[in-house]
């Protein structure tokens, strides 16, 4: 059970420590190079000023007291810079630390920086350090110039209507500190309007400068990623640069949206407009700066022009995605334009794909699956594309992705390492309950191989759709029950949950005495715990040992097992009753680990009064180990277990005033 604590949280810390030594690196090489005369890549700087922005990385890795020192020292540090400013930013040493600290600088010294790129934009763009610089100062003049207060409305609008969307504010806590404080920094500081104006022109004029370069600067490695920030900046969309690197998909979900002035989003609608005229329009997805430019579009189209986004995505898809090499497909393709031809032409061509599919399987029609691919799925830039383009699409643009690209093909591409993601998004997006069906015949043969071969995702995504479109979940419990081995033998039916914990079939589960919780079964008992049925794994999570349950829970993964069985509409009282008394007599082994805690919170929040109050004996028998560990500790003041062991009958007392006054104040909501 403590083995199991100790080995899950371990990779995290393992991964920030990593990256620390990666920056530690950095230094102690630049300062190696320093004694060899090397001032850093890029334009040459002298010595002293080498080892002044030396010093300057030195002290942010130490990290600052508040942010006022940071902004002290980047006013510093740019004034350092004046009338060498586009020649400093073009060294390595130099970039790093202006792109640091661009964000925190007074107005007077960024709008030096705006007027000294605006006179060398076309050098600095195809420099590859000064153009980290613009970027940046592209995306801190977008800041500036925005009302945070325009942010909420435009977001939950989003939300609304795409509910894909709403589990992004879980992962934007895992952006660094630094991003998000400089972000908080320029929206909330109250800067000049002429500034705030001087921003908006900035970014303005970048913008038109892009769009009337595009020739030149599509294909560019270092000018693509400010085309990118300028899109984005231009249609109201800010992506702090870790999400921005992630790729489009995860971009569309990480976005913050703010209202733009009506000449912003005209300037990015012509990026697309101007690129769909392209003779080489139909390479773009097979080339990964122009695949990623056309991703920032999608998402940017999503936000200021739908109708333009599903004539876009329409042309991507027609002209790009569906192209196959030596092959007379281009004919078929070119019809479809109108949409109610498309529609009527759809079911044609599915019905002849799956009669090749009964008739010959892998060996007639499709003699050889794999070449018959469209190219799509033959590059990882268009897969990405692929992928963004599936995270934002419409009802239509959705079914028209998944008919042309997808029917038929599922299985294969779900075994493919390089297409099994762009199935997942596929699964994750999916709106059309009949489209979804479809899939689910396709891919529940295929269950047992996607286990074997690793890609659980798949199988995950196929629970969540299950629940979110509440259909096929008996189905796909089956289809599971078959894949690990279970099924049609009682004494093996009650092994489904270990088997779940590991996505492992049962004979390979025999073996297998480690403690470790799959990531993806967790999802998936989770998902089926939702279900409109899911009475056969309550029951198998019940009948499991009290010892196993616990070690499941007082891990990352294991411990959201518990709040899905807590909060299911569809697990009765008596259920849940059972389960928190099955933990009896471990709750204090769960209240002095991380995630056992919130485990031990759960179970009191969802008890009856008789059971919160054994729960908390049980914890006040054993107060000092639990007062040993900072999480018991928590657990002990929320709980109020203190109170309890003065008195029980002013526990009590305190936890009914508690109630009656929680009850009191959502009496409005309630009623």
């Amino acid at each position: 059970m403590t083995t199991e604590v100790t080995n899950n949280p371990a990779p995290p810390p393992f991964k920030r420590n990593k990256k620390k030594k990666k920056n530690a690196r950095f230094l102690r090489n630049a300062k190696g190079f320093a004694k060899q005369g090397i001032y850093g890549r890029g334009t040459h700087i002298d010595d002293d000023q080498y080892n002044y922005f030396i010093n300057i990385l030195d002290a942010m890795k130490n990290g600052f007291e508040d942010v006022e020192e940071k902004v002290t020292m980047a006013n510093n540090v740019f004034e350092q810079t004046k009338d060498n400013e586009v020649h400093l930013a073009s060294n390595q040493i130099v970039c790093k630390v202006l792109e640091s600290l661009c964000g925190f600088v007074e107005p007077s010294q960024l709008e030096t920086y705006f007027h000294a790129f605006a006179d060398n934009f076309r050098p600095i763009c195809s420099d590859r350090f000064a153009s980290h610089v613009l970027q940046k100062m592209v995306e801190i003049a977008f800041l500036r110039s925005v009302k945070k207060d325009k942010l909420k409305q435009t977001k939950d609008e989003d939300d609304e209507e795409d509910g894909e969307e709403g589990p992004s504010s879980n992962k934007k806590p895992k952006l660094s500190q630094d991003v998000i404080s400089e972000e908080r920094y320029n929206l909330d500081t109250e800067f000049p309007e002429e500034h705030k104006q001087n921003c908006s022109n900035f970014v303005l004029r970048v913008g038109k400068f892009m769009l009337n370069n595009l020739e030149d600067f599509v294909w560019d490695s270092c000018a693509s990623h400010i085309m990118r920030t300028c899109i984005l900046c231009l249609s109201g969309v800010h992506v702090a640069k870790v999400a921005f690197e992630k790729g489009g998909a995860v971009m569309a979900k990480e976005r913050k949206v703010y209202e733009v002035s009506e000449e912003f989003q005209e300037v990015a609608k012509e990026f697309a407009q101007r690129l769909e005229m392209w003779p080489q329009f139909s390479d773009f997805p097979y080339d990964e700066h122009s695949s990623a430019l056309l991703s920032v579009l999608c998402v940017a189209l999503k936000v200021i022009d739908k109708n333009m986004l599903k004539h876009f995505g329409k042309k991507i898809l027609m002209e790009g995605l569906l192209k196959v090499d030596d092959s007379g497909d281009d004919k078929k393709i070119e019809i479809l334009d109108d949409e109610e031809e498309q529609q009527k032409q759809e079911p044609m061509e599915t019905e002849n794909k799956g009669e090749e599919g009964e008739e010959g399987g892998e060996t007639e029609k499709s003699t050889a699956p794999l070449p018959k691919l469209p190219n799509v799925f033959h590059y990882q830039c268009s897969v990405r594309l692929l992928e963004t383009l599936l995270t934002v699409a419409g009802p239509k643009l959705l079914t028209q992705l998944y008919a042309m690209l997808f029917t038929n093909k599922l299985a294969i591409l779900a075994k493919e390492q390089l297409t099994n993601f762009a199935v997942q998004k596929l699964l994750q997006n999916i709106k059309e309950k009949e489209d979804f069906e479809n899939v689910f015949q396709e891919l529940q043969e295929h269950i047992e191989e996607l286990l074997k071969i690793g890609h659980t995702g798949v199988i995950s995504g196929l629970a969540s759709a299950c629940l979110r479109l509440q259909t096929k979940q008996g189905q796909f419990i089956s289809a599971l029950q078959q894949a690990l081995h279970v099924s049609g033998d009682k004494e093996k039916m009650k092994s489904f949950f270990l088997c779940l914990i590991k996505l492992k079939p049962f004979e390979i589960l025999q073996e297998d005495k480690s403690a470790f919780v799959h990531l993806h079964g967790s999802l998936i008992i989770q998902d089926i715990l939702r279900f409109n049925k899911p009475i056969f794994l309550v029951n198998c999570i019940l009948e499991t040992s009290s010892e196993y349950v616990v070690s499941v829970f007082n891990t990352p993964n294991g411990s959201h097992i518990c709040d899905a069985f807590l909060q299911s509409k569809f697990i009765g009282e008596k259920s849940r009753e059972k389960l928190i008394k099955h933990l009896e007599g471990y709750y204090v082994d769960l209240a002095i680990t991380k995630f056992g805690s919130r485990v031990v919170e759960s179970c009191f929040a969802a008890a009856l009064e008789p059971q919160k109050a054994r729960i908390v004996k049980e914890l006040a028998e054993k107060s000092n180990m639990l007062k040993g560990s900072p999480f018991g500790k928590l657990v002990c003041t929320k709980l109020r277990v203190d109170t309890y062991r003065l008195s029980a009958e002013q526990w009590k007392a305190s936890l009914k005033k508690k109630e009656s006054k929680a009850q009191e104040l959502f009496k409005d909501i309630i009623n």
